[in-house]
This record gives structure tokens, C-alpha cells and sequence, in this order.
């Protein structure tokens, strides 16, 4: 019998203390989302760049540098690249400011000439 008198009184209990006015914590941002522009599609080509030497890797036949923006495929940044012919490499050396080449094809880079910058 006590049973059937505090399950109505328990309900009723938490249906008035769930529907109070009492201010939440929630934080509604109800503002429109900031858009991203979709990324870009770099298109296949040579890309002229410049940059300066950090690095030669004669045997691999990379050479890593820090270079400006290469316009129409990524920011400045210090990165590594693979060369087409490593006796490219024989005519920088560390250090060197460079003006050079990048062919882009199909989602890979590779450098395919690079020469003191003057």
C-alpha cells in the first residue's frame, strides 16, 4: 500500500525538480559556423620556387630547404625533396640561397632543377 502512495509522490517530486527554471551550465553558441574553403586542387606542372639550403643528401638524392611559397601548391615551410638527377646536387652547397623547379605530377614532387639563385 505505501507502495502505491510514494511512487506517485517520488514522480511528481522529479517532474517539478526536472522542470525548474534553475540556470544550466550549457553554453549555446547559436551563431553561424565559420566557413573553411575547401582545399584546393593542385593541378599538374612545374612550379618555380626559391628557398635556401638546410641540407644535402648526395646519397638519396634529396636536399631539404626552407623556400617561400610555391604558388598553386603549399605554403613556405622548411621541407625535404627528392631531386631527378642527383649531380643537380654537385652545383649547391649548404646555405645556399636557390632558385629551382618543382614538377608536380599526380600527387608527388620531386625537383627537376635547381641552380645557385643570382
Amino acid at each position: 500500500m505505501l507502495r502505491f502512495i510514494l511512487i506517485p509522490i517520488l514522480l511528481s517530486t522529479f517532474l517539478v525538480l526536472g522542470c525548474s527554471n534553475k540556470p544550466t551550465n550549457i553554453n549555446v553558441n547559436i551563431s553561424k559556423p565559420t566557413p573553411v574553403p575547401a582545399p584546393s586542387v593542385i593541378k599538374n606542372g612545374e612550379y618555380p620556387g626559391k628557398g635556401k639550403i638546410t641540407k644535402i643528401n648526395i646519397e638519396l638524392g634529396s636536399v631539404e630547404m626552407d623556400h617561400e611559397e610555391i604558388k598553386g601548391v603549399m605554403p613556405a615551410m622548411r621541407m625535404e625533396f627528392y631531386v631527378t638527377d642527383k649531380k643537380m646536387l654537385d652545383r649547391v652547397t649548404l646555405g645556399d640561397n636557390v632558385d629551382f623547379t618543382l614538377l608536380y605530377k599526380d600527387g608527388t614532387e620531386i625537383i627537376n632543377s635547381i641552380k645557385k639563385a643570382q
